[in-house]
């Protein structure tokens, strides 16, 4: 006896899940509505029964006769957690809408020291999201574009595991180290809702505003230019250009005098004019702000220029044979050539 009695609750139980499975079909099956907005299902049954809609808003009471559908409609869904259900005459029947009711941020807000930062230290950004739903399709990023404008995402937070059942606010916080290639770069976060395959495409968005970001780090020395060899007498040139911020202040240091300062923002050029052998040695610029400092160094050789001074000695020299030519000229030539004679012994001889 208890078997069979068992065996017709069984046989029961299976009758009624099959039927509760099977006798009424709502469609669509699930509906993503944003807060505000209007929505409709209908509830069809297998055949015509007395039909309801339980539910907060837009509820329907049971139909006096059978009907082959029975629709439920609102004009503005403004219950977060509302749950319609449709069910034949007695509850033998009863299926329960899938609906989610979204809303967007009213704000989404990034803090931060992005104008006083300082390369290779740490940072922390927050990032502020006021009443959302629902929490557990929320996804937040934090995004940053480099001065090229090319987008990365630096981290993400997954959504909440806890049901919500009403608009709440978040905040999210980024522990960021820049570099020094992040000076002039943008920051900023991200609030998105992941709303499945009936929800809206693209997924819903909203971006907080964009940090310009500041970074400060020491110089380093980019570009340089000076002669390594030169000769005496010429000007050497010596140039340094340094990227920094704050923009570096330039300082010289030479063998033979102390530092020439010089604090022009577009870089350092030393001049030296007429240079001499004593000034040859190491070169060092120096660019400097108050996070350190960078450094070139050039070693000058001064070489002297030998071909004036073959050229003054070959002049010398053939001056010197010139003068010393016209001398024995003058001493041997004129008083030992033979014949010679004088014009005043040729006019006393014609003398009677």
């Amino acid at each position: 006896m208890t078997f069979v009695l068992a065996l017709f609750v069984l046989s029961v139980l299976s009758f009624c899940e099959f039927t509760d499975a099977e006798c009424l079909k709502i469609s669509p099956t699930r509906l993503v509505v944003k807060y505000g907005d209007p929505a409709s299902a209908n509830c069809t049954p297998d055949t015509p029964q007395t039909l309801a809609w339980e539910a907060t808003q837009g509820g329907v009471s049971l139909t006096s006769d059978k009907v082959q559908f029975l629709e439920w409609t609102v004009n503005s869904v403004t219950d977060w957690t509302i749950a319609p259900i449709c069910s034949t005459d007695g509850g033998r029947c009863a299926e329960t809408l899938n609906i989610t009711v979204y809303k967007l941020p009213s704000m989404v807000s990034i803090s931060g020291p992005s104008d006083r930062m300082v390369a290779g230290r740490q940072s922390e950004f927050r990032c502020g999201i006021q009443d959302v739903f629902p929490v557990n399709r929320l996804h937040v990023s934090f995004y940053k574009a480099s001065i090229d404008n090319i987008k990365t995402e630096i981290t993400s937070y997954p959504p909440e595991m806890n049901i919500p059942i009403k608009p709440s606010s978040k905040e999210y916080t980024l522990q960021f180290t820049p570099s020094r290639d992040d000076h002039g770069a943008r920051l900023w976060c991200s609030a998105r809702l992941e709303l499945g395959e009936e929800g809206p495409k693209p997924p819903p968005e909203m971006e907080s505003q964009h940090l310009p970001l500041n970074v400060f780090y020491k110089p380093n020395i980019s570009e340089a230019s000076g002669h390594r060899l030169i000769t005496e007498g010429d000007i050497l040139p010596l140039s340094c250009q340094a990227d920094g911020n704050p923009a570096p202040s330039y300082q010289w240091a030479f063998p033979v005098a102390g530092p020439v300062l010089n604090n022009t923002k577009e870089g350092s050029v030393l001049n030296i004019t007429n240079i001499a052998r004593s000034q040859a040695g190491e070169y060092t610029c120096i660019a400097s702000n108050w996070l350190g400092n960078s450094t070139w160094s050039v070693d000058v050789k001064v070489t002297v220029d030998h071909l004036p001074i073959i050229a003054g000695l070959v002049a010398a020299g053939v001056v010197i044979l010139m003068f010393s030519s016209g001398v024995y000229y003058y001493h041997y030539y004129r008083h030992n050539r033979t014949g010679h004679y004088q014009l005043k012994d040729i006019f006393s001889r014609r003398k009677p």
